[in-house]
């Protein structure tokens, strides 16, 4: 805010401190000296948007006009955190509202303060306020003669900008689709050569295979041609300077070794020119093409990053352009510009927050383009090299943008679906893969005479995943995006009974109930988007607070027996933190994956990195046991810990299973044979022992498809 005073005031009997970032609620008075029964401190942003609007009392204060004061004009930011600003001051000074509002919502314009503000040094707001009239007075007469002027000014600009919009206009087309792709299986990561006829994409088989193909785009009634063998796996590829050749990650299944390949598309000889990780990981080369750059983490020491490979060099070495191992972030996505002098890079901060940075590849030197995405699905630069086309996933649904990197003022493509966009040409062509996907929730009824299969369980526009279940509140929780957004929202096991109990317009996840049922956990982007926090939503009183923690990533939250704190994998492994805000402690070096607390002592969890159920002792943390073997369990996130057993979900190359091991036999039985990609690796499963019923996520079989987009925006 650009108003540094830092004023303290009282709203009835609650005293504002800016100078320490609290609200106290006093027994009597507006005396710095009155008998204090609470004092909370609140983000610094929430104070200052309390403040100004008790600067502005009784006045409506618009939305720009706080976001222009607080965030200093950033809208992308501050846009979403206002509302989540004013969410949280609401809650904080319930008590103030025992006779109605504190802050009221004037609908399409703003808030206002509707208790009047006392403050300690008002004779100083005092004088502040005459300075300001006595200029705004001399700015009002200055203005009449600018009003004059230029109000003539703007009477030619008009005319000058109206024949240059109907010229432009002229020139603009509308936007067009065509596809271009329409396979069973799922096409992804398209990729135009430079003379945009041959068009290289990766496709996944119904069988499961995943292999490069090639289309002539010229040529609609040719067959599509497929580069590589059944012996390996690929999906992104990229041309050489002059089309003569592909470069793209392969994934060997005999050896289960990976190798940045070269192919020559005339000789079809292939060529090893450097380890990598994964057939998905993102490769880009260089105009030029001397250097190839590329996403891997074959080094077992160091995080996932960039490497950049010089193609001019016999034998060379990939150079790691990443940050190798304290890293408060992860490389997953990047792009050369056109003239090869910047690098555009999707970093992740934590596993809900992601944006694009712009590194200078002569100095090293980085700055951060946007702020707050949820997860970005592929970026490419336009010719001009001062714009950034990229695709996002916000709340399950995708869409295209366009950036300036000098300004950061991005426009909206408005095409559904839009991910991985590539290949922009002069023309405003572009080609991406569609993208259509419904996470929804569904259950099984166990135990019946008659066999069964799988229920929706909500009907509606929007995608519900990752539920759970409490018994004693004898209700569902999960995340929904039927606001738009990703929030918590709850209901009975029949999926009635509705309630939508977060409002952040920010992405939640993995939310689990307190043993009580009165408390629920989760994951949200902490208010830097650079990483998330565990957060606690108290049903009580319905206030949400972040627990202490110094780390800006954390896994799936976990309660203990007790309810009084909560397990999650962090950087350091098993991680403890605590309701009282205590320092969250480390139980042991292991990440963990899902949890489920067995006993006042003990937590069965997952694990990422091993297959297996594993078992820690909280009394002996260093002793890890396995719960069920490696060779039964290898579900990820999709089980559930009952009093008998577990529940959990097994896959092969064509099917899924749901199973049930039972702890005293030590036995496992298949319960419901499902196909392949029926239950979301994303997702979690529930168990309500009642009606006998397990809740998951299901995957909506998702249908990718190549597009070619011309669009104004892109010219």
């Amino acid at each position: 805010m650009n108003d540094k005073s830092q004023l303290v005031f009282c709203i009835g009997h609650c005293r504002i401190d800016p100078t320490d970032n609290s609200i106290t609620f006093q027994m009597q008075g507006c005396s710095p000296f009155a008998n204090e029964t609470t004092k909370v401190s609140l983000q610094p942003k929430f104070i200052e948007v309390l403040s100004y609007l008790a600067l502005r009392h009784p006045n409506v204060v618009t939305r720009n006009e706080l976001v222009e004061q607080v965030w200093e004009g950033n809208v992308y930011v501050g846009t979403k955190a206002l509302t989540n600003a004013i969410w949280h001051l609401r809650q904080h000074l319930l008590p103030l509202a025992h006779s109605g509002p504190v802050i009221e919502t004037v609908r399409k314009t703003g808030y206002r303060l509707l208790l009047e503000p006392e403050y300690e040094q008002l004779n100083v707001l005092e004088d502040n306020l005459k300075i300001i009239e006595a200029k705004l007075d001399t700015a009002n007469r200055h203005m009449q003669f600018i009003l004059l002027f230029m109000s003539a000014l703007v009477v030619i600009t008009g005319v000058i900008v109206g024949v240059h919009l109907y010229q432009d206009n002229l020139r603009m087309i509308d936007t067009q689709i065509k596809v271009i792709t329409q396979d069973p299986g799922s096409e992804r990561y398209p990729r135009l050569s430079h003379n945009r006829r041959w068009l290289v994409y990766g496709a996944s088989q119904p069988s499961g295979n995943k292999s490069l193909f090639l289309k002539d785009l010229q040529g609609d009634d040719l067959p599509v041609r497929q580069l590589t063998s059944l012996n390996s796996s690929e999906l992104r590829a990229v041309w050489s300077a002059d089309d003569s050749k592909l470069y793209f990650a392969s994934h060997y299944l005999d050896t289960d070794e990976c190798a940045i390949t070269q192919l020559d598309l005339a000789t079809n000889e292939i060529h090893s020119l450097a380890p990598c990780s994964s057939e998905m990981g993102a490769i880009d080369i260089s105009s030029d093409g001397n250097y190839l750059s590329y996403i891997s983490k074959h080094e077992s020491d160091k995080n996932g990053g960039i490497y950049r490979l010089s193609l001019n060099t016999q034998n060379a070495k990939a150079e790691r352009l990443s940050c190798e191992l304290t890293c408060n972030y992860e490389d997953r996505d990047l792009a050369y510009s056109p003239d090869g002098k910047l690098l555009a890079i999707a970093r992740r901060f934590s596993n809900i927050s992601e944006d694009i940075i712009i590194r200078n590849l002569n100095t090293g030197e980085e700055h951060r383009l946007t702020e707050g995405l949820e997860d970005i699905r592929g970026l490419t630069w336009a010719p001009d090299g001062q714009r950034i086309v990229y695709a996002t996933e916000n709340s399950g649904s995708r869409n295209g943008f366009i950036i300036d990197i000098k300004s950061a003022q991005f426009r909206s493509l408005d095409i559904d679906g839009m991910s991985y966009p590539n290949s922009v040409s002069d023309k405003g062509e572009l080609v991406y893969h569609q993208y259509r996907r419904q996470f929804e929730m569904a259950y099984y009824s166990l135990g019946g005479n008659v066999p069964s299969s799988l229920f929706p369980l909500l009907y509606s526009g929007g995608g519900h995943r990752n539920p759970d279940y409490s018994t004693q509140a004898a209700r569902l929780v999960f995340v929904s995006s039927d606001s738009g957004y990703s929030e918590i929202w709850i209901s009975d096991i029949h999926g009635e009974k509705l309630e939508q109990l977060t409002y952040l317009k920010s992405r939640v996840a993995y939310p689990r109930w307190s043993p009580d049922g009165l408390k629920i956990a989760f994951i949200a982007p902490d208010d830097s988007h650079e990483g998330n926090r565990i957060y606690i939503l108290d049903l009580v009183n319905k206030n949400i607070f972040a627990l202490a923690s110094g780390y800006h990533n954390h896994g799936r939250p976990t309660w203990n027996w007790q309810g009084t704190s909560i397990l999650a994998s962090t950087s350091d492994g098993i991680t403890e933190f605590y309701l009282d805000n205590k320092s969250p402690k480390v139980i042991n070096a292991l990440k963990m994956g899902v949890g489920f607390a067995k006993s006042s002592t003990e937590i069965v969890f997952s694990r990422y990195d091993v297959k297996g159920l594993w078992l820690i002792d909280l009394n002996y943390p260093n002793r890890i046991e396995p719960f069920i073997s490696d060779q039964i369990f290898n579900a990820g996130n999709n089980w559930v810990l009952t009093k008998g057993g577990v529940y959990f979900k097994s896959k092969n190359s064509t099917e899924q299973i749901l199973n049930y091991w039972d702890a005293s036999t030590q036995q496992v039985t298949p319960i419901l044979k499902l196909p392949r990609s029926s239950i979301s690796g994303f997702g979690s499963l529930a168990y309500e022992p009642n009606s006998k019923r397990l809740v998951m996520t299901l995957d909506g079989f998702p249908q990718r498809d190549i597009m070619l987009l011309k669009h104004k925006l892109l010219q």
